[in-house]
């Protein structure tokens, strides 16, 4: 699978399907989607959960979509950004970026462009992302650790959000990763495999679930934290 859905969808799923079948051999390969392709066409691959945007013309596949996924920009705790009303994406690239190898084309094109808008010649030349790697949890304690930004699907980040560690800055209507299982089109899964797309189906339905949790969690703090700043600012005027 790709970074995000190894992270959530299929973690959840494999925890499931190891302990009900204990004496079948799994092996989980997290890579990029055009990776991942090319092994599932070597026949490496039984199937893979990625981002498919780029793979919906592809004659051979048999793609079977998933949930859309939306991506949050996260920061630490007491980062300058934390806490800010109406931070925008180019506020963003003030800060470097850490961001997994590959990013759709439909994705960069926007981040690009709202990288260029900053004022800051320096940060709107920078490279994008500053760091790249596949490795979410390295990714986490490096953000956890600086004041760089990446962006991340909240069920990928369950714990540090909830033990406060890392905070959402903000999202965009257009940033989200669309996942879906494939396979190739005239081979059969075998039975284990077919076994464990049913728990990796029903794992995705929560960690669906799981997202509208936190997103609605974190509205409401979020509302709370603009009205106790807006409050201290009016007691400040007086």
């Amino acid at each position: 699978g790709g970074p995000y859905p190894v992270e959530s969808t299929l973690s959840t799923a494999l925890a499931r399907f190891i302990s009900e079948h204990p004496r079948i051999n799994v092996r989980l390969q997290v890579r990029d989607w055009d990776e991942l392709l090319h092994r599932l066409r070597a026949r490496e691959l039984d199937f893979f959960v990625a981002e498919i945007s780029t793979m919906l013309h592809e004659h051979d596949l048999d793609i079977e979509p998933m949930s859309a996924h939306p991506l949050y920009f996260i920061a630490r705790k007491g980062h300058p950004l934390a806490g800010r009303a109406n931070v925008t994406t180019t506020d963003i690239f003030a800060f470097p970026s850490v961001a997994p190898t590959r990013i759709p084309p439909r994705l960069l094109a926007p981040l690009l462009a709202a990288q260029r808008k900053s004022p800051d010649p320096v940060a709107a030349q920078r490279a994008f992302p500053s760091l790249a790697c596949n490795a979410m949890a390295a990714i986490k304690r490096i953000v956890a650790g600086s004041d760089a930004i990446m962006a991340t699907t909240l069920s990928s980040i369950t714990a540090e959000l909830e033990s406060g560690q890392l905070t959402l800055l903000r999202g965009e209507p257009w940033l989200s990763v669309h996942y879906s299982l494939v396979k190739l089109k005239g081979h059969p899964l075998s039975y284990a495999s077919e076994a464990f797309r049913e728990f990796v189906i029903e794992a995705e339905r929560e960690t669906v679930l799981e997202e509208q949790r936190l997103l609605a969690h974190w509205m409401t703090g979020r509302a709370r934290r603009t009205a106790r700043h807006a409050a201290g600012q009016a007691r400040r005027k007086k």
